[in-house]
């Protein structure tokens, strides 16, 4: 039978401590910064782990702005990650990761405080991520090892309509194609050129004609980047820069190769040479149901309104990429109840420093404390956990 006397203990800590956690939050969104340079962020939270006794480690991986936080209890088993992301956008943080951050630091500040009361076993670590909006802080960190070791991790995200556990979002891929034609006046001798232009244009023609053989979840967008210079000269450069993305890595894969080979076949026929470069993007979640639902428990108690099930989305993240290696928790939780609004605006900007926000912040992170403490007592939730990922990139892969 399991005691659940921590979900008291755990309110009572944050409830204690969160004048000063929303403190945090409004610094960190009235000091709004860019994909690698969150030094204010990073500091107010390093400086406060710190003070609340986890080792603090900051610029890992080579990242100034990234840190890991950590508190060993026992023996050290199991390790539980929980991730803060605080980067912010051109406008502000219009994507609320002054509350993804801060929900991150007050659940790993109740986990610790009742660990040290309750004398149960844990490594707790609170993995300070930048450049989540661009830039992929998670990836790079993810291939140095930093993540290594950990058997779960919970990350927070605000939302709006009704709150929701998350399930898969698109993986992404970016093609850069130049083509490289010659150039000639335009008027006097057209046929001594080798129009760029217009392979670039019979490429995105082609995309279009492409289309037809994508699943339904496939999404493909592309701009000219270069495309002349004036037009009393035949273009001897383009350039087209196109995103594609779907949930199957497998299929993204496919739609690469397939637009690759749209690009060389165009540049054959318009008599141009052809570079194609390649750059992977955020790869999609992987859901962990068998995490989720724990979490959904505390967040019934916490009478949270939640959507049935595991609700896909079209956007994606880096948190995509460590899903796929370690099984995660992903509650979203809303700070705007009546109907659907987008993030990435000046309406979410400012729900993100509202009252609606505050409680976001409460529910996050006292959702993601009482979830990580379940992990804790029930660690047979967590070997069930890295199966289901196994099976699931099983299946992925066909």
């Amino acid at each position: 039978m399991i005691s659940y006397d921590y979900r008291k203990s755990i309110e009572n800590i944050i409830d204690n401590h969160f004048a000063e956690l929303w403190e945090m939050s409004e610094f960190i969104h009235a000091n709004p910064e860019l994909a690698f340079e969150e030094f204010k962020a990073a500091k107010v939270q390093t400086d406060y782990l710190e003070k609340q006794g986890f080792a603090v480690e900051r610029g890992v991986a080579n990242l100034d702005t990234a840190f890991v936080a950590t508190f060993v209890s026992g023996n050290g088993k199991p390790a539980i990650g929980i991730v803060s992301e605080y980067d912010a956008l051109p406008i502000g943080h219009a994507c609320g990761h002054n509350l993804i951050s801060i929900s991150a630091v007050g659940a790993a500040l109740a986990v610790k405080k009742h660990l040290e009361k309750s004398g149960e076993s844990c490594t707790l670590k609170v993995f300070g991520t930048p450049a989540e909006e661009a830039g992929g802080g998670k990836i790079i960190m993810l291939k140095e090892g930093v993540f290594e070791g950990t058997d779960a991790v919970l990350m927070m995200h605000p939302t709006s309509d009704i709150s929701r556990l998350a399930g898969e979002c698109l993986s992404s891929m970016r093609i850069k194609v130049s083509f490289i034609g010659k150039s000639a006046h335009a008027g006097s001798h057209p046929e001594k050129g080798i129009n760029a232009l217009s392979a670039a244009t019979l490429f995105l023609n082609g995309c279009g004609l492409l289309r037809q053989r994508f699943k339904g979840d496939a999404r493909l967008s592309s701009v000219i980047t270069k495309g002349g210079e004036t037009t009393g000269l035949i273009p001897e450069a383009a350039e087209v820069e196109s995103s594609v993305s779907c949930f199957s890595l497998a299929d993204l894969e496919n739609y690469t190769r397939m637009i690759s080979d749209c690009a060389k076949g165009t540049a054959l026929a318009m008599g141009c040479e052809v570079e194609i470069t390649i750059k992977e993007g955020y790869q999609g979640r992987i859901r962990n149901e068998t995490l989720s639902n724990i979490c959904k428990e505390e967040l019934a108690y916490l009478k949270e309104d939640l959507l049935p099930g595991l609700p896909i989305d079209y956007g994606g993240e880096d948190l995509g990429n460590v899903s796929r290696v370690i099984p995660i928790c992903n509650p979203y939780i809303t700070i705007f109840k009546d109907y659907k609004i987008s993030n990435h605006t000046n309406q979410f900007k400012e729900l993100a420093i509202s009252d609606s926000g505050k409680r976001c912040l409460e529910i996050s992170a006292k959702s993601m404390a009482m979830t990580a403490m379940r992990f804790v007592k029930e660690p047979q939730i967590l070997q069930k956990a890295k199966e289901e990922l196994k099976m699931r990139l099983e299946k992925e892969r066909g």
